[in-house]
């Protein structure tokens, strides 16, 4: 069952919406179109040139001027936006208009009318042989240019030839004849069309010479605008992926008009004022024979006795070809060429009417019919008698409505049959036994606003955004029980913005537990009620729309007799009467009280709506928040300052709570956040705005609702307090998180080479947690080291992010002062290796985890550390004895053989000398304990392994500054030796250097491994 018994909750098919109300208005029968045709508003103005006065005038007025035109004023103009109209009368006048057996009348419509099918509605009525040799030129030009890209193709060529000809104009002003000159030149307009880099653009889909061929060939689309096709200057504001593969002059024009807007417009008109040839040239067919068909017809027609009524739906599809049919519409009769009378209407665009159509056609305009009302004319005019007329034909449907239209009987009112119209059209409204249902005056004319621009009515609007989406989409919703709809809603948003527009209206509608049915609600009255807050509306719309009333709020008995009658609108008892001309303007909204809200709750109501907040709104009600949280913390000075343990913390290291960066609005920082509020979470909104009224009026009596909003914000305040503490202040006992963090901060400092790291005593390992790393004695040699130290202590990186949170869990501050202290023995505890696997807890942030994880991972990761070590650390088993001792003996040789001239210049003793003396006692033994420790990695722990990898490698250091300028020595004296003749003596130090050289071999080619073949330290 529902509201309407045992019938379905809405009283019409889905599938009729679009049958009733199509995109192309000349897809109904005469039938529909009369059962919802409504007097449109319109201007009627005796002089072309003027744009003031008038009168107004409904379409009766109409046909009367086209019934009376006299013979040298031949016609009428039907002007107007977009949408606002004109076809919709050119129909009417077909319908209405009774010509005589002496009228032909052609009718040229703008929908799927190409050029050929243009000539051959006027050929139909010729049958002179002129026109037969026409009629036969017309057939074999159309199917010459059938094809749609030859035809781009030879109007782009056309163009380039007939702007670099006829471009050059010399009758503006120098400069402008300087620019065409310029445009027109082979270096120019003509250079661009033939260029293949920018031919996609200029032939693309949306572009003018594509939507040019296209119309010729195929005639307008339901999509097309109504304006003339043509070119723009934004067609000529080009961009090509690739301009270097373009030739010189193609680059070098698009370049200038791509800067130089007024170029642009100037280009846009030197091709337009080329399509006409160009297209005549094309399509085999011009103006010139559009003219001499229409002079033959009425030539034809006038030896019959005849006379010509064309009317023309949309003056713009003859672009191109227009000249001809100007010429031919305004050729009076004479003496010696016996025209027929001809009558013409046109359906034209303004802007198109008045820029570009010649002085001949103003001296031949008899009136001038203006659907565009300016600011001073206004007219009664009911949207709701406008909108009834097609709600009945969707519920009568069009077949039925055909049926009685050849019976010659009016539609039938389908609401007579309807077993609720009585309660029905008493709470949704009436309009002439018609109802409203499923909309009411005030939700039709807040629909209608919200699709409207400038307030202005312009009927295609109202019908293709308003009736048909409801109409077709929301049938099922409203049989379903889920109306008005989620697309409801959206589609018509803007026209309800300051109506339900704060959550505690919101609040009241809902109905705990169902979610689905509170939206539902609100939708209703912010639609359908009459803007003064929550409250049941008429009995009836609750009962169609499956939403029960609440009981606490009150009843808005008949919704429909609060609405005003607004000035301009048709008051329910003038509605019997014929309805005067309407006003192309919606009638004005209900006035809304004065705003009283303080700014503050205004933001938070629109960040409600729209999660739109400016920043100096956000930043006050942080501080609001703020101050009431930190009314509950109870904190003091020394908390925990009875322990004896507690030592002084970082300051800038410290946790704290302070509006900017504890509390997020919105949820921009839910990692590190204390307090965030999400502008969809409508218990957070609401002690939000309770807040924002507290701070404005300082006490809860002077808020509205004052009681009930006190005790929520009491509720949530505290627990809000109770968040912050459970971070900002330490807890009793042993944490699993705090033991995870510290010992992850451990595995840095030990990678870091921080040595109470690696101490056994807690306290020790507790200031290696934020203690500064060592340097790395040569960065250079361990670049994999360096990076490994170098992402651990940068300070947006796992490190830092981990003591923040380790000193969250452990210091203390208040307010907003300095931090004060830290839990020494709490983290000392957390030292303790037991807990360094314990499982992480689940309130723990993602965030934290994965740091902790990727630091774990990074500090058993140590391979190529150890191959940097190796190369470091060079093998000197093999040196025969220490440093010391071995440079010592070289040193005696080399000094005995400088004595006898036999020591090489290269050699520098005292450098040799320095660098010996460099090299510490315990070099050596701390270079063969890190070769012993990375012979042994395999059996190595972790923690041995990144110990290993931080000991000092500045004796290998060393010991390589000495050994390579000694290897570098006893090579020089080995050549030096080799080139004389031997002797004794010089045997005897063949010997000992012999002995060197093979006592340095092996650690030489150690060195050589580790430094490579450039040498060096």
């Amino acid at each position: 069952m529902t509201w309407r018994g045992t019938l379905p909750a809405a009283c019409w098919e889905a599938h009729e919406a679009p049958a009733i109300i199509p995109v192309e208005a000349e897809s109904t029968s005469n039938g529909v179109f009369l059962a919802t045709h409504t007097s449109i508003p319109i201007l009627l103005r005796d002089r072309v040139d003027s744009a003031v006065g008038g009168t107004i005038v409904n379409e009766h007025n109409l046909r009367r001027a086209v019934e009376e035109l006299p013979a040298d004023q031949p016609i009428i103009p039907i002007l107007g936006k977009s949408g606002t109209g004109k076809s919709h009368l050119i129909r009417w006048l077909r319908i209405n208009l009774k010509p005589n057996g002496a009228t032909r009348l052609i009718f040229v419509p703008k929908h799927r009318m190409s050029l050929r099918g243009i000539l051959e509605l006027i050929l139909e009525h010729a049958t002179s042989e002129r026109a037969a040799e026409l009629r036969a030129k017309v057939a074999a030009a159309s199917d010459a240019a059938a094809d749609e890209t030859t035809a781009q193709l030879r109007l782009r060529n056309e163009l380039a030839v007939l702007v670099e000809t006829r471009g050059a104009d010399k009758d503006g002003t120098p400069e402008e004849n300087d620019l065409r000159a310029f445009l027109a030149s082979a270096e120019g307009l003509p250079a661009l069309l033939g260029d293949p880099v920018f031919r996609r653009r200029l032939l693309a889909d949306n572009g003018p010479i594509a939507r040019l061929v296209r119309e010729k060939l195929s005639g307008k689309g339901a999509e097309d605008k109504e304006d003339a096709f043509g070119f723009t200057a934004a067609d000529l504001d080009l961009s090509v992926d690739d301009v270097s593969k373009a030739g010189v002059d193609a680059a070098s024009v698009a370049s200038a008009l791509a800067s130089d807007a007024p170029l642009r417009d100037l280009a846009a008109k030197m091709l337009n004022e080329q399509l006409g040839p160009a297209v005549s040239e094309v399509f085999g067919i011009g103006g010139d024979d559009l003219k001499q068909l229409l002079v033959e017809l009425r030539l034809d027609l006038q030896r019959q006795g005849l006379e010509l009524l064309l009317l023309i739906e949309d003056f713009s599809i003859f672009q191109g070809i227009q000249g001809g049919l100007i010429d031919a519409i305004t050729l009076l009769p004479t003496e010696t060429l016996a025209l027929c009378p001809m009558r013409v209407v046109m359906a034209v665009t303004t802007g198109y009417f008045v820029n570009q159509m010649p002085e001949t056609v103003y001296t031949r305009t008899y009136k001038v019919f203006d659907l565009e009302l300016p600011a001073d004319k206004t007219a009664p005019f009911d949207p709701a008698r406008f909108a009834a007329r097609y709600l009945n034909a969707v519920r009568v449907g069009s077949q039925e409505i055909d049926k009685h239209r050849t019976h010659d009987g009016p539609e039938p009112n389908h609401c007579l049959r309807c077993p609720v119209q009585e309660k029905c059209h008493q709470a949704f409204g009436e309009v002439e036994g018609v109802g409203l249902f499923p909309f009411s005056r005030t939700a039709l004319d807040r629909a209608i606003r919200s699709q409207s621009k400038s307030d202005a009515f312009i009927a295609r609007d109202v019908l293709t955004r308003v009736l048909r989406p409801v109409l077709h989409r929301d049938q099922t919703e409203l049989d379903e029980g889920r109306f008005p709809s989620t697309g409801f809603e959206s589609d018509f948003r803007t026209g309800a913005l300051d109506i339900l527009d704060n959550v505690e209206d919101q609040v009241r509608l809902r109905t705990p537990g169902d979610p689905e049915l509170s939206e539902r609600r609100v939708r209703m009255v912010r639609f359908w009620g009459p803007g003064h807050g929550p409250q049941n509306l008429h009995p009836t719309i609750h009962e169609a729309f499956a939403i029960p009333p609440l009981p606490d709020l009150i009843t808005e008995k008949q919704t429909h007799l609060h609405e005003t009658v607004r000035p301009g609108s048709i008051s329910p008892s003038d509605e019997t009467e014929e309805a005067p001309a309407g006003s192309p303007s919606l009638p004005p909204s209900s006035p809304l009280p004065a705003a009283s809200k303080p700014p503050l709750v205004r933001a938070v109501d629109e960040w409600h709506k729209t999660g739109e907040l400016l920043q100096r709104h956000r930043n006050d009600l942080r501080n609001i928040v703020h101050t009431a949280v930190i009314g509950y913390l109870g904190l003091e000075d020394g908390y925990g300052g009875d322990n004896g343990d507690w030592t002084k913390g970082g300051a800038e290291l410290a946790p704290s709570f302070d509006a900017k960066t504890s509390i997020a609005l919105d949820g921009s920082a839910l990692q590190t956040a204390l307090i965030s509020i999400d502008h969809r979470n409508v218990e957070d909104v609401r002690v939000l705005r309770a807040l924002a009224w507290l701070n404005a009026k300082e006490s809860w009596e002077d808020v509205p609702q004052g009681d009930a909003l006190q005790i929520l914000c009491v509720n949530r305040v505290q627990e809000w307090a109770d968040s912050v503490s459970t971070v900002l202040l330490p807890s009793e006992g042993d944490d699993a998180e705090l033991g995870r963090l510290a010992h992850a901060l451990l595995s840095v400092s030990k990678a870091l080479g921080i040595a109470d790291s690696y101490k056994g005593d807690a306290l020790s390992r507790v200031k290696a947690l934020f203690a500064g790393s060592p340097k790395l004695a040569d960065p250079v040699q361990r670049p994999h080291m360096r990076k490994l130290q170098d992402r651990l202590v940068d300070p947006k990186a796992d490190r830092n992010l981990l003591q923040q949170r380790l000193l969250r869990l452990t210091s203390y501050r208040q307010g907003a002062g300095k931090p004060l202290a830290i839990d020494l023995p709490r983290l000392v505890r957390a030292m303790r290796d037991d807990i360094a696997e314990a499982p992480w807890p689940e309130h723990v942030p993602e965030q934290i985890r994965k740091a902790a994880d990727d630091i774990q991972k990074r500090t058993t990761m140590l391979d190529p550390m150890l191959d940097e070590t190796r190369r470091l650390a060079p093998d000197v088993s093999d040196l025969g004895g220490d440093v010391a001792q071995v440079a010592q003996a070289l040193n005696t040789l080399l000094s005995d053989l400088a004595a006898l001239g036999q020591s090489a210049n290269s050699i520098n003793l005292l450098a040799l000398h320095d660098a010996a003396k460099s090299v510490k006692p315990s070099d050596l033994k701390k270079v063969t304990d890190l070769r012993e420790g990375l012979d042994a990695w395999p059996d190595l722990t972790v923690d041995q392994r990144l110990r290993l990898m931080n000991l000092d490698e500045r004796p290998a250091l060393r010991i390589r500054a000495w050994l390579d300028p000694t290897l570098q020595a006893v090579n020089a004296l080995e050549l030096k030796l080799q080139a004389g003749p031997a002797s004794e003596a010089q045997r005897e130090y063949d010997e000992t250097i012999e002995r060197l050289v093979s006592g340095l071999a092996t650690l030489s080619r150690e060195v050589m491994d580790v430094t490579g073949p450039e040498g060096g330290v």
